[in-house]
């Protein structure tokens, strides 16, 4: 894979990151369940690895 593909996959990674951590939040917001916070939470720790993820692809490029 080149650093062109991996930078690609990395960015879908963090964008589809995003759209499951904003419908996370919105099923917090109504139901505030300790299991849907517990999942918000490893949802936003698994992006940021995501984000460094793609930081670290970009600063080779």
């Amino acid at each position: 894979m080149t650093l062109d593909e991996k930078i690609a996959q990395a960015q879908r990674h963090v964008d589809r990151g995003r759209i499951i951590i904003e419908r996370q939040r919105a099923i917090v917001a109504r139901h505030g369940t300790p299991v849907s916070i517990d999942l918000l939470q490893l949802f936003e720790q698994t992006q940021q690895i995501f984000e460094l993820d793609l930081a670290e692809l970009l600063k080779r490029q």
